[in-house]
């Protein structure tokens, strides 16, 4: 969570955990799944699954290439466009750390950062599948986990493999579009030999995902799912590969982690061939201390390096952009546990970052800016009794500048200064002594200055400063297992995003203030119930029903498209056979609800166009471990 093991209960912030099992309760298997098991979270693709928007707390991915919530698999920060992608493997818990996370996570981390952690491979065999068929598709993961020399080197493979059926018929000609196939993988060769304090794991990646998901629908044939005939594909091509190694000095321990990804985006949307390819390695060196040491002082300091290479193509026009962005950062983080019951925590990174631009064909130019920003923070937690713990914490966040990514005649050299949030939070945290009753109320007020958003027409948008923001809300989660056999999770989120001082980049001179900010719904409540009914043999069944609403989120910044308030209902009921075997048939969006996930004009004669969210979806699902 921190960059250190430690109990998210004392942490001095907001902090919420889904494990596995709950997981494959609701049947997350891609991050974009998320926004079902966290409340105040909001996760849509915006045009592909190739840009993910991440919404939390109010804090939407408006930079179509650098969301606003960070994610990390096993401490390695994903590329941007491998962000709604399956889960992987043998995943032991997805945790959300809430708000802004510049002291440790460094640029972007505005709206918060998902951690995904995966069980290492060691010396115990382990095979699993998961295997659905639904009436949108099919999709099937395999994962298996042995030892390769007793006590000191293991492996483990990952795949998985997904089938969307098309959703869309295309005006006139009668096509069917909307469909997509993803198949990726993964191996990891670790060496740990036992009683050592080195631990090495190799990680491998390869994934492609062929679609044509980015047809859009008009206004008046949303119901139908009639899209315009306009040809919209891509391949998406991604490549990774990681080293994660730590030593272990006793008291503390050494983690360097480096990561390097390569993503290829063939693409082409309403009929324009944009092809988009990006680079990036990271290096990061940390210390971080051991827990249960009896310290007064826990710590994690470090150093981190990103290069990122980024090149996009619009031959038609003979445009070509190149970017390149070298970032620094040098961090850390203290706990002191002041007495028994009162932890403070302050926290600094220094990032020092430089963007590089090329742009040659009908727009021609040749710069490069550095950016330099200090994110402090200040928390502080205090055990009430045992069971309840209340804390307070100021944090900041920092966006570098840099020049935009989709070059048109509109921003010739134009660049966009770093975007800066100021947050403060206080919340109370309970847990009572059993574990069967877990709840975090927290509220939270932030302001993020020289926002960074889209702007302009599409295709033609490009990224500028607005202005200011302000974000204010509430949180509460809840989890209850009044008896052994019911489940009780309910999630509210209440959140005001708008603009409170508009800046019009564009020259257009409009005024957007006291406008929602997009992708920012208001109201986001969640809420599921399970039971358990044991039958013969240690067999069980387990009924469910689940409720997402959404409340009303806008597309763009002056609120004149976007989708209204609407409520997903979710039902299943799971056997379990033993551990090893379980089955499920289960419906989503049971209701049918036809609601859209994003939108905007795209001018005469089309006016308003949008894509389109699932509708109901029958399915089975096989879950076997051995």
């Amino acid at each position: 969570m921190t960059k250190r093991i430690e109990d998210y209960f004392f942490l001095p912030s907001s902090v919420d955990v889904a494990d596995a099992e709950t997981l494959q309760l609701r049947d997350i298997d891609t991050v974009a799944d998320l926004d079902r098991v966290f409340p105040d979270v909001n996760i849509n693709t915006r045009s592909s699954r190739a840009y993910t928007n991440f919404t939390v707390r109010g804090q939407a991915s408006l930079d179509f290439y650098n969301p606003s919530t960070q994610v990390y698999v096993d401490g390695l920060p994903q590329d941007s466009f491998n962000l709604a992608r399956s889960l992987p493997g043998g995943v032991e818990n997805v945790e959300l750390l809430y708000g802004p996370q510049g002291t440790l996570y460094g640029r972007g981390a505005i709206g918060g950062v998902i951690n995904i952690t995966t069980r290492k491979p060691d010396d115990e065999r382990r095979f699993g599948f998961n295997g659905d068929i639904t009436s949108n598709g099919a999709s099937a993961s395999a994962y298996a986990s042995l030892p390769l020399i007793a006590d000191t080197l293991y492996g483990d493979l990952t795949f998985n493999g997904l089938h969307e059926n098309n959703d869309y018929t295309t005006m006139m000609t009668g096509e069917e579009v909307g469909g997509s196939n993803d198949v990726n993988g993964q191996l990891r060769l670790r060496y740990a030999p036992t009683g050592s304090p080195l631990d090495v794991m190799i990680s491998a990646g390869r994934g492609r995902v062929t679609s044509t998901e980015e047809y859009f629908v008009m206004e008046s044939m949303l119901e139908d799912r009639i899209a315009l005939p306009i040809p919209s594909k891509y391949t998406l091509d991604t490549w990774n590969f990681g080293i994660n190694a730590s030593y272990d000095l006793g008291e503390a321990t050494i983690t360097a982690l480096t990561g390097y990804q390569k993503s290829d985006f063939d693409r082409t949307v309403f009929g324009s061939y944009t092809p988009e390819q990006q680079w990036t390695f990271s290096q990061e060196l940390r210390i971080a201390s051991n827990p249960g040491q009896g310290n007064a002082f826990d710590y994690v300091a470090g150093v981190y390096y990103q290069h990122l290479d980024f090149v996009r193509n619009l031959p038609a026009y003979g445009q070509v952009a190149n970017q390149k962005i070298d970032s620094y950062a040098a961090f850390a983080d203290v706990t002191w546990h002041a007495t028994d019951r009162l932890d403070i925590t302050p926290g600094l990174r220094l990032d020092f970052e430089r963007a590089g631009a090329q742009a040659d064909g009908f727009v021609n130019f040749d710069e490069s800016n550095d950016f330099m920003a200090l994110s402090p923070k200040l928390g502080a937690s205090y055990s009430l009794t045992d069971t309840l713990r209340l804390y307070g914490l100021f944090s900041t966040g920092f966006k570098a500048g840099g020049f935009t990514r989709t070059v048109t005649s509109l921003n010739n050299s134009f660049t966009y200064d770093p975007q800066t949030t100021y947050n403060g939070e206080i919340g109370l945290k309970y847990r009572n002594e059993t574990g069967t009753l877990e709840a975090q109320l927290s509220g939270y007020y932030n302001v993020t200055k020289d926002y960074q958003m889209f702007v302009g027409v599409q295709p033609l948008q490009y990224l500028q400063n607005v202005g200011e923001v302000t974000a204010k809300g509430i949180d509460l989660k809840l989890r209850a297992k009044p008896t052994d056999d019911l489940g009780i999770t309910l999630g509210i989120g209440y959140n005001d995003t708008k603009f409170t001082k508009f800046k019009d980049p564009t020259g257009s001179g409009a005024d957007y203030t006291g406008k929602s900010v997009p992708y920012a719904p208001a109201f986001t409540p969640s809420l599921m119930v399970d039971y358990r009914f044991e039958i013969e043999n240690g067999a069980a069944i387990l009924p469910y029903a689940a409720v997402n609403y959404v409340d009303k989120v806008y597309f763009d910044e002056a609120n004149s498209i976007g989708q209204k308030g609407y409520a997903l209902v979710d039902v299943g009921v799971k056997l379990e056979l033993d551990k090893q075997i379980t089955g499920e048939a289960f419906v989503t969006n049971l209701f049918d609800k036809t609601y859209t996930t994003y939108g905007f004009n795209a001018g005469a004669p089309y006016g308003n166009v949008y894509q389109l969210g699932d509708g109901r979806t029958f399915g089975a699902r096989l879950n076997l471990t051995f």
